[in-house]
C-alpha cells in the first residue's frame, strides 16, 4: 500500500520545497528576510513573491507556484486580510491541501489566532469592508472566509508565545525539515509499489485527535495482507517527533509466543525512555518510579499484530497511567479484541478498483500503465484478489513477463479455487515452485521466519536442499523478503498458507512438519509418528515436561531436523527413557538441551 492517485502529485518532483504567503508591508524587511535566509542556509528551496506592487487579480503563474511546492507557510499578520491577493493565495493553498494533501503551516505573527479564526480585529474589519464594497462578489468573499477559518484552525506557531524571533524561526524550520524528509520517504515508498497509504494514514491520524489532552487508544483492524502494519508504521514515522517518547513494537503476537509479557514490557520501557539515556526497562511497569515518569510525559506507543487481550491489558491496562496527550495504536486481525481495549477502531478498507489496478500493474508490468492487450485480463486478475494488496502483489509478480496465453491459463486456473479466498490465490505461487523450492518454502513458513538468512541457509543445505538458489527463487516469487537485518521475512497470510498446506494431512503423525506444541506432545508421547515426519521444532516453554518412550522416534526414518528450544524458562525438562531405539541422524539443532544421539534404524 501507498499513495493513492488523488495524492500522487505529492510524489512528483516539485520545483520548490516551500511557498510563503505573506503581506509584504507587515513583515518583508524584518521577520520574512530572516526567515528566508535561514531557509536557504538549511538547503530548503523557497518561493517568495517579490512583487512590491500587487494588483487586484492574482496571476495564474503565481497560483501554479503553490502547486509546485511541497508545503505552504501562511504568515497571518495585522494587515494580511486587507490584501485580496493574499486571500486568493489562501484559497488556492486550501485547494491544494484538499486535492493534493499539500501541508499547510500557519504562523500568527503579531496577531491573536482567535482574531483570525473568529474574524475579529483587523480580520473582521477587512472582511466587513469587502462585503460592503460592490466590486467584490459575495461568493468570492465567502470562499475567503472559509479559507481563513479552516487554515487558521490548523496547528501552527504564535509569535506572541515565542518572544525570540530567532527561536521561532528555528522551531518552524526544524518542523519543515522533518516534513520534507517525510516526502522523501513517501517517494521511496511509491517506488516500492505501495498504493493507497496516504488516505488511510490520514484517516487514522484524524482518529488520534492530537489536539485533545486525553489518553487515547486507536485500533487498526483488517484481514491479513490488507496493510495494517504499513499504516501504523508510516503514521509512527510521521508523528513520533511530536511526542516526548515513543516506541513501535512489531510482531507482538509472535513475540508473546516466545517471551513473557514481562519481557515485552521491558522492551517498551527501554524504548520509550531511550532518549533520556535511562535503563528503565529493568523496573516493572507497576513500580512507583515508572508510574510517576509515565504520567508526566506524552508518549506514542504502537503495538503491532496483537492477538491476545490479557497481555495487552498487562502492558497498557488500567494500572498504567500515561501523560496527557499520549496515544496508543494497536493493530490486530481481531476486531473484538480491539473493542475490548476500548479503542476507537479503524477498519482498513480494501483497495478500490483504480488503486488495485495501479498496484497490480506495478508488479505485473513494472510500471503504472497497463498494456492495452492485457487490460481485460488485468481487470479479471484484480477481481480475484478483491482489493487485498498482498494478493495483488503476488499475483502480479507471478504474471510478470508472461504472454497473454499464459495469463489466460493462470486466470482460468483461479476459477477452480473455492470461494476465491485469498489464501487459495496465494497457493498459486506455491504451485509454480519445483519440489526443492516447495520444501524450502514450507520450512521457512513453519520454522525459519525471521531467522538470520545465512543461519537458515546453513541448516537447509545440511538437509540436502539447494538453499541459496531456492531462497532467491522465493524472493522473486514475492513469497519471502529479506529485511535490512538480513532476516527472512514472510507475510502472515503467506505463512498461514504454507502451514495450511502442511496441515492438509488430517492425521498429525502423517504431517511432514510439526511445530505446534500440543501436536508434538501428542505424537511423541503416544508414539504416533510416521516416516512422513521430516522436521520437528518444539517450544519446551509451552510443553513444560515431556517423558518419551524408547520407541518415540522409531518410525521417523525421514526425520532431518529436530529442534527443542525454550525462552525465558530454566526449569523445562525432557526425559528420554533408557533403551531409546532410534533417533535418525540428520541436521540436528538443540537449544537449552543436550540429547544423546543413538544409531539410526531404518524403517
Amino acid at each position: 500500500m501507498a499513495s493513492s492517485s488523488s495524492s500522487s502529485i505529492n510524489l512528483q518532483s516539485k520545483a520548490y520545497d516551500v511557498f510563503i504567503s505573506f503581506k509584504g508591508t507587515d513583515i518583508r524587511d524584518g521577520f520574512l528576510s530572516h526567515f528566508q535566509k535561514e531557509l536557504k542556509q538549511n538547503q530548503i528551496d523557497v518561493f517568495v513573491d517579490e512583487e512590491l506592487e500587487k494588483g487586484e487579480e492574482i496571476s495564474s503563474s503565481l497560483l501554479a507556484k503553490i502547486e509546485e511546492s511541497y508545503l505552504s507557510v501562511v504568515i497571518f499578520s495585522e494587515n494580511y486580510a486587507y490584501s485580496p491577493w493574499c486571500l486568493d493565495e489562501l484559497v488556492k493553498i486550501l485547494e491544494c491541501n484538499i486535492e493534493m494533501e499539500q501541508m499547510i503551516l500557519p504562523v500568527f505573527y503579531g496577531v491573536d489566532p482567535a482574531d483570525v479564526q473568529e474574524l475579529k480585529g483587523s480580520y473582521g474589519g477587512a472582511l466587513g469592508k469587502y462585503k460592503e464594497e460592490s466590486n467584490y462578489d459575495s461568493n468570492k468573499v465567502d470562499t475567503w472566509i472559509n479559507a481563513l477559518k479552516k487554515i487558521s484552525n490548523l496547528s501552527g506557531w504564535d509569535s506572541r508565545t515565542i518572544k525570540s524571533e530567532s527561536k521561532l524561526i528555528e522551531k518552524i524550520i526544524n518542523h519543515i525539515s522533518k516534513k520534507l524528509d517525510d516526502y522523501v520517504i513517501l517517494s521511496d515508498f511509491c517506488k516500492d509499489g505501495l498504493v493507497g497509504i496516504n488516505s488511510r494514514v490520514k484517516d487514522v491520524h484524524e482518529l488520534l485527535c492530537q489536539e485533545l489532552e486525553d489518553v487515547r487508544c486507536i485500533g487498526i483492524c483488517g484481514m491479513g495482507g490488507i496493510g495494517k502494519t504499513t499504516i501504523a508504521s508510516k503514521l509512527f514515522e510521521q508523528i513520533c517527533n511530536q511526542f516526548q517518547g515513543g516506541c513501535l513494537i512489531a510482531n507482538v503476537r509472535e513475540k508473546l509466543k516466545r517471551y513473557t509479557p514481562d519481557n515485552l514490557q521491558s522492551e517498551i520501557l527501554s524504548k520509550v525512555f531511550q532518549s533520556e539515556g535511562l535503563n528503565m526497562g529493568i523496573l516493572p511497569i507497576s513500580s512507583a518510579a515508572i508510574k510517576r515518569r509515565l504520567s508526566r510525559q506524552k508518549f506514542l506507543i504502537v503495538l503491532d499484530d496483537v492477538s491476545d487481550l490479557e497481555p495487552i491489558e498487562f502492558l497498557i491496562g488500567k494500572q498504567v497511567v500515561f501523560g496527557p496527550g499520549s496515544r496508543i495504536i494497536v493493530t490486530s486481525r481481531d476486531k473484538q479484541l480491539l473493542k475490548n481495549t476500548g479503542a476507537k477502531i479503524y477498519e482498513v478498507k480494501k483497495l478500490n478498483d483504480d488503486e488495485a489496478l495501479q498496484l497490480f500493474s506495478f508488479h505485473a508490468f513494472k510500471q503504472n500503465l497497463v498494456k492495452k492487450e492485457y487490460m481485460q485480463l488485468a481487470r479479471k486478475a484484480i477481481g480475484f484478489a478483491d482489493g487485498n494488496p498482498l494478493a495483488l502483489k503476488v499475483l502480479g509478480s507471478n504474471l510478470f513477463d508472461k504472454t497473454t496465453e499464459a495469463w489466460e491459463d493462470k486466470l482460468e486456473k483461479l476459477k477452480d479455487i473455492p470461494d476465491r479466498k485469498i489464501q487459495e490465490i496465494l497457493r498459486i505461487s506455491y504451485d509454480d515452485l519445483d519440489q526443492d523450492e516447495r520444501e524450502i518454502f514450507l520450512d521457512i513458513a513453519c520454522f525459519f521466519k525471521r531467522w538470520d538468512k545465512n543461519r537458515a541457509i546453513s541448516i537447509l543445505e545440511g538437509c540436502g536442499f539447494f538453499a541459496k538458489c531456492g531462497i532467491s527463487r522465493l524472493i522473486d516469487k514475492s513469497l519471502i523478503s529479506i529485511s535490512k537485518g538480513n532476516r527472512l521475512e514472510m507475510h502472515d497470510l503467506i505463512q498461514q498458507m504454507g502451514k495450511d498446506i502442511v496441515g492438509e494431512a488430517k492425521e498429525i503423525g502423517k504431517r511432514s512438519r510439526l511445530y505446534n506444541s500440543k501436536d508434538i506432545y501428542k505424537v511423541l508421547t503416544k508414539d504416533t509418528g510416521t516416516k512422513r515426519i521430516e522436521s520437528i521444532s518444539a517450544n519446551m516453554y509451552e510443553i513444560g515436561f515431556m517423558e518419551l518412550s524408547s520407541t518415540a522416534f522409531v518410525k521417523m526414518c525421514n526425520l532431518r531436523l529436530l529442534k527443542f528450544y525454550s525462552f525465558g524458562h530454566d526449569q523445562v525438562k525432557i526425559v528420554l527413557n533408557k533403551g531409546l531405539q532410534s533417533l535418525p541422524v540428520g541436521k540436528i539443532s538443540f537449544e537449552s538441551f543436550a540429547i544423546k544421539i543413538l544409531s539410526a534404524k531404518s524403517c
